[in-house]
């Protein structure tokens, strides 16, 4: 999937690891998390930085980093993982493929990732502008970080929502409709 934050969370089921994720996204554009939003604006190009929250169930990434040549990116896959790569300015592509079509049948490290060359095969394309959001499924490999054609050295700031086994209930997930309207944001148990 791809679009803005606000148009993907009524799309996600309310009790879901996944819709917890694009509502931290959301509750960041809304300037609900302004913690995450002065780490990324403090990021120097090539920096990263890491928020993590209920062990590894659903972390976020910040970055900043200049997007790459195609020949200098490569493929990434993650076996439990359920990738939410928002930018917050910047465009970049991100190349898009089915783990399934690949010809060796993946090897995940011990963190569960799986890793391989782009080859001379165009995949799908995604184009990732400000504002947007692409929500990257355990079967999706993805490079994500080209550059476009016409972005040259363009500097991109990028929030990385990590969620494991996202299909699955969220054990912060509020019970009730009351609960969601007094809760705080999505951001709530999340530490540096």
């Amino acid at each position: 999937m791809l679009g803005k934050v606000e148009n993907l969370v009524p799309l996600i089921h309310p009790g879901s690891r996944l819709r917890r994720g694009l509502e931290l996204l959301r509750d960041c554009v809304h300037g609900r998390c302004p913690d995450i939003m002065q780490q990324v604006a403090n990021l120097a190009p090539g920096e990263t930085s890491q928020l993590s929250n209920e062990g590894e169930d659903l972390y976020v990434l910040m970055q900043c980093y200049h997007p790459r040549a195609r020949e200098d990116g490569r493929f990434e896959a993650h076996e439990r993982y359920t990738d939410l790569q928002f930018l917050l300015s910047g465009r970049e592509h991100i190349e898009v493929c089915s783990v399934r079509s690949q010809q060796i049948p993946p090897r995940y490290n011990s963190q569960g990732n799986f890793y391989f060359p782009m080859g001379n095969h165009m995949h799908s394309l995604l184009l990732l502008s400000t504002g947007e959001v692409a929500v990257l499924a355990p079967e999706d490999a993805h490079a994500p970080c080209l550059a476009c054609a016409d972005n040259g050295a363009e500097l991109v700031r990028k929030i990385v929502v990590k969620i494991r086994d996202a299909h699955l209930p969220d054990s912060g997930a509020n019970k009730d409709a009351t609960d969601a309207a007094t809760a705080g944001p999505a951001l709530a148990g999340l530490n540096q």
